[in-house]
């Protein structure tokens, strides 16, 4: 069975007319709604996703229980789940969404062309301190809980690196990672959302305003929420709009458009040679002829080389040497005899087996 749920009960709801307020306070009362309603959508977007995450580890939580109870990383699991299940039990976006509506009037008039039109009602003193003091204890348990987080994701890459269940601790420390950015994203829009209902309390209930403790800023010493396992890390570059003078010292990777110099297209031989003639015949005085010429390349020399007359020919009737003719009888192959003069022209003759006593007896 599930465990109930922590819910503290919101008081009645008394709505005034909006006619019975002050002109003057209507604009701050438009401004204090349009930022319920941008950190509405901001609460409601962010603990989505932490209640997604927060049902992954409580099905790791039974699967694991067991088998991981007297573990000590199991500890810092079952520390999470106690820790996030609380900020998710508190469900601030219901909260300050249903301040907002209450704007409107009582719930059981309320229709969705009158929510288009501008708001009709305010509610009371009761209403909006009830939600300031929900959206600080949401902050404070959230200060707490990335804290918690914190040593949680030490424990577990530590405990990855002995190799026992890999798999389950790297999944445990990107959910702890996830959860700590979450609920760094939750914890603005609170703070915002008890903003503009101290604004609106404190122009419409002076009296009550002062009364009021002011919100608990988060704790610098906590370090920034780890980075889940394999995000790229933040970039610290410019960016490509911004120009960077002369005496600017150049980052690695700054974007900024460096100047380059023109390329020099290659120009052909001819042409040097060209040029080269016509500034020498320029350079030369009146009525002296150009002298010739005289280029040398590889094709030229190869021309002007005589080429190397081909072997002729021994005839046959040339007398060879006596080394020459020996080593010619040597490796000539031997020929045969014309007319079958050879020994491969005589006929074998059968030899005759020798007659025994039994072939005289058996015919043979």
């Amino acid at each position: 069975m599930a465990p109930a749920r922590r819910h503290v009960p919101p008081p009645s709801l008394v709505c005034s007319q909006r006619t019975e307020l002050d002109p003057t306070a209507t604009p701050t009362v438009d401004a204090a709604l349009k930022q319920l309603k941008t950190c509405s959508r901001r609460l409601q977007a962010a603990l989505t996703c932490h209640r997604t995450e927060l049902q992954v580890l409580e099905r790791l939580y039974y699967k694991g229980k067991n088998q991981h109870r007297a573990a000590l990383f199991w500890q810092r699991v079952v520390e999470m789940r106690r820790l996030d299940g609380r900020v998710d039990e508190m469900h601030m976006d219901e909260a300050v969404e249903s301040l907002r509506l209450a704007f409107w009037g009582d719930p059981s008039s309320r229709t969705t062309k009158l929510l288009k039109g501008p708001w009709t009602h305010c509610p009371d003193a009761p209403a909006l301190l009830f939600v300031m003091e929900r959206c600080a204890a949401c902050c404070t348990l959230i200060d707490r809980t990335r804290e918690r987080l914190l040593h949680a994701y030490e424990s577990f890459m530590l405990m990855m690196q002995t190799g026992a269940f890999l798999q389950l601790v790297l999944t445990l420390a990107a959910i702890a990672s996830r959860l700590s950015l979450l609920l760094t994203e939750v914890r603005p829009a609170l703070e915002a959302s008890w903003l503009a209902c101290f604004r609106v309390l404190q122009i419409l209930f002076p009296a009550k305003a002062i009364k009021v403790r002011p919100l608990v800023k988060p704790d610098p010493a906590v370090p920034a929420p780890p980075l889940p396992v394999g995000a790229p890390a933040p970039t610290t570059s410019k960016p490509p709009d911004v120009d960077s003078g002369p005496d600017d010292p150049q980052d690695e990777d700054t974007g900024s458009a460096l100047s380059r110099a023109p390329q020099l297209t290659a120009v052909p031989e001819e042409n040097v040679r060209a040029f080269d003639a016509d500034a020498f015949a320029h350079s030369l005085p009146a009525g002296q002829p150009p002298p010739v010429e005289m280029s040398f390349s590889l094709s030229s020399e190869l021309s002007q080389v005589r080429p190397i007359a081909s072997p002729v020919p021994q005839s046959s009737n040339t007398v060879p040497s006596e080394g020459t003719s020996a080593a010619s009888a040597t490796n000539a192959p031997k020929r045969k005899k014309a007319g079958g003069e050879g020994p491969s022209s005589k006929p074998v003759k059968k030899k005759k087996k020798k007659r025994d006593e039994i072939d005289d007896i058996f015919g043979f």
